[in-house]
């Protein structure tokens, strides 16, 4: 009998120390986007997606997240929500993106989190001050020897909780009614000509941004779906619920592609398992003429 308390003691701790490690075990998933309408001067370029933080870190000054995104050597860096972590201090996320943006063009878009967050205003004229491309409903030419790429952002529909509250619409239809006329705003006039990546931090709205002209929709929000098994997107993700769709991967419909990053902090005591923190890689490859 003491023998069994003593296993199970055993495993629990084994257990335990291993949802730590994991939180802390940073991992880098690599995607390519083929496509003929990116520039040939664009062939085989780099960026790097992180996101929601939480004002997690990693090491000493997260000095192994900028280790890996140093070794990776990205063209540009975009950060797609949840940087901050609610009202929790925005020191440690300011202290990374400063040194992010002082070695990368580095692009940001909010999550839920800065929606809600007493010190956006803070981090926001923080970001700008320190030369970070912040997109609210807007979009960016991003050259390489003339020939350009577009990168459009759009606002977290946390920012319009007030205004559509009073619309007295339920949660989910505020949210896309307010999503929908931020992406109004990006998207207006463009172009389908060029080759367009949108940061946007709710992929559970995938069908939506469909309809609009972007080629590659870069997200995070569903934290990999908390709890990670096999065959499986994940147990549950904010938005999504139970047995979410798109929590992590890459996920295709026709021309148009949705990029879902796990995250690489926790907003909620619930650890992650078997779900490591993740830093993505994107490489653009221009479609050669047949």
């Amino acid at each position: 009998m003491k023998k069994t308390g003593w296993g199970i003691l055993g495993a629990v701790a084994a257990f335990t120390g291993y949802a730590y490690w994991s939180t802390k075990h940073l991992t880098c998933t690599n995607y390519e986007i083929v496509s003929d309408k990116i520039p040939a001067e664009w062939d085989g370029a780099s960026f790097v997606q992180l996101s929601d933080l939480h004002s997690a870190s990693f090491g000493l000054y997260n000095n192994p997240l900028l280790s890996m995104v140093n070794e990776l050597a990205p063209d540009a860096v975009f950060l797609t929500g949840d940087i901050l972590d609610g009202d929790e201090s925005p020191v440690v996320a300011m202290a990374l993106v400063r040194k992010l943006a002082k070695a990368f063009p580095t692009f940001y878009v909010s999550g839920n989190h800065e929606g809600r967050s007493a010190f956006y205003e803070d981090f926001k004229a923080d970001m700008e001050a320190h030369q970070v491309t912040v997109l609210e409903n807007e979009r960016y030419f991003l050259k390489k020897n003339d020939a350009a790429i577009m990168i459009a952002g759009v606002m977290d529909p946390r920012f319009s909780k007030e205004d559509w509250l009073a619309a007295d619409l339920p949660k989910s239809e505020w949210e896309k009614e307010a999503l929908t006329a931020s992406l109004d705003e990006a998207t207006y006039h463009l172009s389908p000509d060029y080759f367009t990546i949108l940061l946007a931090h709710r992929p559970e709205f995938w069908p939506l941004y469909q309809a609009y002209p972007v080629d590659v929709v870069l997200s995070g929000h569903a934290h990999g779906g908390q709890f990670r098994f096999p065959l499986t997107e994940g147990l549950f993700a904010p938005g999504q619920g139970f047995l979410p769709k798109w929590t992590a991967g890459i996920h295709r419909a026709g021309q148009k592609a949705l990029i879902v990053s796990r995250g690489l902090g926790n907003a909620t005591i619930i650890p992650r398992l078997f779900n490591d923190p993740e830093v993505i890689q994107i490489t653009l490859k221009a479609k050669k003429e047949s």
